[in-house]
């Protein structure tokens, strides 16, 4: 007798696999869910599965519930730096400083740490006052090269991985190690000094 299932668990059931198999197996459990419909719950710590397979992620760490939304939404808008730091590839960059001012109905507030200083950046935590530390957020991809930009770097390494390539770099002050992504194809070596600008509505304060 055959008996339709109405929901699903994995736990962790690609764990194991190398790389190549990941990915398809990866791409048969989307089919197959998609095919019956049913309600699946699915267990990892890679974010690329929890990106590419849900609905709805639900972010936990020590048993707790950091986060429940859709991938993009919890890409977007992270809730803390916990979550910021486990969905995105590269992982998302972080620059220790302080809040210089609040703003208006303090949702924004101007930051200055690691040779940078930029006003009207979203804060996330309602809850931190003027002179306190915080930790500005800046995806990979969000980096761009710019003569005039905020952000001095050191470039450490470069990966060359086909249609995108992702710079290591360190800050000129601090030595803050970060990452620049891009599918340009950009003349860039070892040693060198860039400067980058970003988009500041896509920052974030933690």
């Amino acid at each position: 007798m055959f008996v339709t299932q109405k929901c699903f668990l994995f736990d962790e059931p690609l764990s194991n696999l190398d790389a190549a198999l990941r990915h398809d197996t990866r791409v048969e459990i989307a089919k197959l869910h998609n095919q019956l419909g049913a309600t699946t719950i699915y267990v990892t710590h890679d974010q690329v599965e929890a990106m590419t397979l849900a609905d709805k992620i639900v972010v936990l760490k020590d048993g707790e519930v950091m986060q429940v939304g859709s991938p993009m939404d919890l890409f977007n808008n992270p809730a803390n730096e916990f979550v910021a730091g486990f969905l995105g590839s590269p992982k998302m960059n972080f620059f220790d400083g302080i809040i210089v001012a609040k703003n208006g109905s303090a949702s924004t507030a101007d930051f200055k740490g690691e040779g940078i200083e930029i006003k009207n950046i979203k804060l996330v935590s309602q809850k931190k006052e003027k002179s306190e530390t915080v930790r500005l957020g800046v995806r990979p991809q969000h980096l761009k090269i710019d003569p005039k930009g905020i952000i001095n770097g050191k470039i450490m390494l470069i990966e060359k991985l086909g249609v995108e390539t992702i710079v290591e770099l360190v800050t000129k002050t601090e030595k803050t190690p970060f990452r620049f992504a891009t599918q340009e194809m950009l003349d860039l070596t070892i040693g060198q000094e860039v400067t980058f600008s970003f988009d500041s509505s896509k920052v974030k304060l933690f």
